[in-house]
């Protein structure tokens, strides 16, 4: 079937938002892991660019993590085995089982820990979905590539021979910092708590308000909150990376310059 990235940019911002995010985020919000590098085999990459992207086969994430726990029970039992393993070494997260039940434990952490992988990918996607639907509304030939081989090397799209980073700033005073690899550009994603930047915007104790309040209004002009706090791509952010993506160096000054506007320092 061919795509249709005006339908499909439009249905993907609807499963967005209507992603639970609060509920989510209160049920796993506890749940601690140990942070260490999962084997690829247990890597979530594959089955998520697979239903979000290739087929949009937009799952909620319980359905999604049911389907990916399901495949890897069936084909990476031992990889499984291997994991509980591995926890057991870090004695401080062994002692602190659920119930006494290590193997919940286990689960119930892989989980949240899948989370924030759906999280963070289904966020790469959204810039590749609304990149799609500009050059589609604009009648630009432009496609981009994105999956789990391009992911696992830190390129989250690649249009032309031009790879993309999407990187989180959380803070008003992070100027994101530039990777600097020749064909890879850094795309900065502001995760800002805006209810926050706008109390310190207004407060008098601070004394770089208008700073706060650049940011803010960057934020506006670059991103959408979603009702359920959701925060995607508007394209007057991709728009003119898309009208010179035939000069990376072009392209870099503008993600830059973005990049300063969102930390209030232009």
């Amino acid at each position: 079937m061919p795509k249709d990235s005006i339908k499909d940019f439009e249905k993907y911002r609807k499963f967005l938002e209507s992603i639970p995010l609060s509920e989510y985020r209160e049920k796993l919000k506890d749940i601690k892991w140990v942070e260490q590098d999962l084997v690829p085999a247990l890597y979530p990459l594959t089955s998520i660019y697979k239903n979000y992207w290739e087929t949009q086969n937009f799952l909620d994430f319980g359905k999604w993590f049911t389907e990916f726990w399901g495949e890897i029970n069936a084909s990476q039992k031992q990889k499984l085995i291997d994991l509980k393993d591995l926890v057991k070494a870090h004695r401080k997260f062994y002692e602190d089982t659920i119930n006494g039940d290590l193997d919940n434990k286990v689960f119930l952490s892989f989980k949240a820990r899948m989370y924030r992988t759906w999280v963070s990918v289904l966020t790469q996607l959204d810039f590749c979905y609304l990149f799609e639907f500009i050059c589609t509304k604009e009648g630009k030939n432009l496609q981009v590539e994105c999956n789990a081989e391009l992911d696992s090397k830190g390129i989250d799209a690649k249009i032309n021979n031009i790879g993309f980073q999407i990187a989180k700033i959380s803070q008003r005073k992070e100027a994101l910092k530039i990777v600097r690899k020749s064909r890879v550009v850094t795309i900065p994603y502001a995760v800002f708590d805006v209810e926050e930047f706008q109390r310190l915007s207004h407060s008098s104790r601070v004394k770089v308000k208008d700073k706060y309040q650049k940011a803010l209004y960057s934020f506006n002009k670059y991103f959408i909150q979603l009702n359920n706090g959701f925060v995607v791509f508007k394209e007057d952010y991709l728009k003119p990376i898309i009208d010179n993506i035939a000069d990376i160096e072009k392209v870099k000054e503008i993600v830059g310059r973005i990049s300063l506007e969102l930390a209030g320092e232009s």
